[in-house]
C-alpha cells in the first residue's frame, strides 16, 4: 500500500504504472507507453501524464530520456528504488501501531521515499505465513530497507520471526526493529532498535501502587507474550526490590484475562489487589472480567496498563496507564533507518523512548 499522500489527476496514471512496475508487467530497461499513449487511455492532458512519470522517476522507478521516451530503470546490482517496506503484524491488533506507522509514513514522504504497507486481521489464520511472503514481495520490489515488528501471541512466533529475519537477511536487506528484538532478552539482534523503555515503563508502573502504599503488586500477561512485556516485568520487579519487597514468581500470571474462572482464582484465592496488566487491551479485558465476577475496581483490584489506547479513559473505570509516545517513536525509526543506509557497517543502535504514566481512577492512587 503506498502512503504517499497524493491528490489530483495524475494519481490514477501514477497508482496503475507504478503498479505495473511492481508486479513485473515491465522489465529492467522496458520502454514504456509515449505520453500520448497514456494521455489517450486515460483521457488526461499530457501535462497531467508528465506530473505522473516525472515522480515516478523522482522515486527511481524509471529514467526519461529527452525524444526517446521512459523506460523502467536498470537496477545495478546492490542498488534499490526509494521504497520502505512497513512488516507490521500489530496493525491488526489495537492502536499503538497505526500513529507509529502514520509517523513513518509521514516522514517518508519527507525524505523522497514511498512505503508498501501491509498489516494483518487477528482473525487471519495464515497470519505467521504471510510474515515471510511480504517479506519476499518486499525484496522482490527492491524495497531499500524494512520496518519489522516481531510477531508475538502466536504459538511458535519465535520460529517465525526468525525465518522472516533470515529472508531479510539473505537479500541484505536493513531492518529496523520496532518495538522489540526477535531475540530473548539478554540476546541482542545485529539490527537497529527503536521503541518505548519497557524497563522503565514497568517499573513507574509498579512505583505508583507502591507509592499508594501497596505491599504486594502482581502482573498480568497473555500466553507468548514479547519480549517487551517481559521487560515490563523486569522493571516491575527492580521497582519492588528497590522498595525492599522481594516479589514472588507467583504473582506474575500468565493467562486470559476474560476467564472469569481464572480471573476470580487469582483474586478471591491467590490474592492479588493490585495489577499491572501487560497492555491496555489486556487491562480493559480484565477489567470486564472482574465486573462479571462482582469485583469491584479500584475498591478490591488497581489496574495499571500500558498504551493509552484512545478508549483507555472511556472504559467504565478510566484506566490508569502508561502512554506510548508513538509518533516519537515513528520519527525515530525513520531517523534509524536513513542513518542505518549511510551507516551500513555501525553497531546496532538501540534507540528507546520513555512512557509517561497517566493517572485515572483504575489504579486508586491518586
Amino acid at each position: 500500500m503506498d502512503l504517499r499522500q497524493k491528490s489530483g489527476k495524475y494519481v490514477k496514471i501514477y497508482n496503475e504504472i507504478k503498479h505495473q512496475l511492481l508486479s513485473g508487467v515491465f522489465s529492467d530497461g522496458d520502454k514504456l507507453p509515449t505520453e500520448f499513449e497514456y494521455s489517450e487511455r486515460f483521457a488526461v492532458s499530457r501535462p497531467t501524464v508528465t506530473k505522473a512519470l516525472n515522480e515516478l522517476e523522482d522515486e527511481g522507478f524509471i529514467v526519461r530520456k529527452t525524444g526517446s521516451g521512459s523506460y523502467v530503470r536498470r537496477r545495478k546490482e546492490g542498488t534499490r528504488s526509494k521504497l520502505f517496506g512497513l512488516l507490521i503484524p500489530g496493525l491488526g491488533r489495537g492502536e499503538i501501531f497505526e500513529p507509529i506507522c502514520a509517523r513513518i509514513a509521514s516522514a517518508a514522504e519527507m525524505n523522497n521515499y514511498s512505503l508498501l504497507w501491509s498489516g494483518f486481521e487477528k482473525s487471519d489464520k495464515m497470519h505467521p505465513l504471510s510474515s515471510g511472503a511480504i517479506a519476499m514481495r518486499y525484496i522482490d520490489n527492491g524495497a531499500s530497507g524494512i520496518f519489522f515488528e516481531p510477531l508475538e501471541l502466536w504459538p511458535g512466533f519465535d520460529e517465525m520471526n526468525r525465518n522472516v529475519i533470515k529472508i531479510l537477511q539473505d537479500a541484505g536487506i536493513p531492518v529496523v526493529l520496532i518495538d522489540s528484538d526477535y531475540l530473548r532478552f539478554p540476546d541482542r539482534s545485529g539490527f537497529d532498535l527503536v521503541g518505548l523503555d519497557n524497563f522503565r515503563a514497568g517499573y513507574i508502573a509498579a512505583r505508583h501502587f507502591l507509592e499508594g502504599g501497596a505491599a504486594r503488586v502482581d502482573f498480568l500477561m497473555r500466553p507468548n507474550s514479547a519480549d517487551t512485556v517481559r521487560m515490563r516485568v523486569r522493571g516491575y520487579g527492580s521497582a519492588l526490590f528497590d522498595a525492599g519487597i522481594a516479589p514472588d514468581p507467583s504473582w506474575v500470571h500468565t493467562g486470559l484475562p476474560e476467564d472469569g474462572a481464572f480471573v476470580k482464582g487469582m483474586v478471591r484465592e491467590r490474592g492479588a489487589s493490585r495489577v499491572i496488566c501487560a497492555n491496555d487491551e489486556t487491562a480493559a479485558a480484565f477489567l470486564l472480567a472482574l465486573e462479571r465476577e462482582g469485583i469491584p475496581v479500584p475498591g478490591e483490584v488497581g489496574i495499571i496498563g500500558f498504551d493509552d489506547v484512545r478508549y483507555a479513559e472511556h472504559l467504565k473505570v478510566p484506566l490508569t496507564t502508561v502512554r506510548q509516545p508513538c509518533e516519537e517513536i515513528g520519527r525515530l525509526a525513520m531517523e534509524t533507518m536513513i542513518w542505518r543506509l549511510e551507516n551500513p557497517g555501525s553497531p546496532p543502535r538501540t534507540v528507546l523512548v520513555p512512557g509517561t504514566l497517566v493517572i485515572r481512577a483504575s489504579s486508586g492512587v491518586y
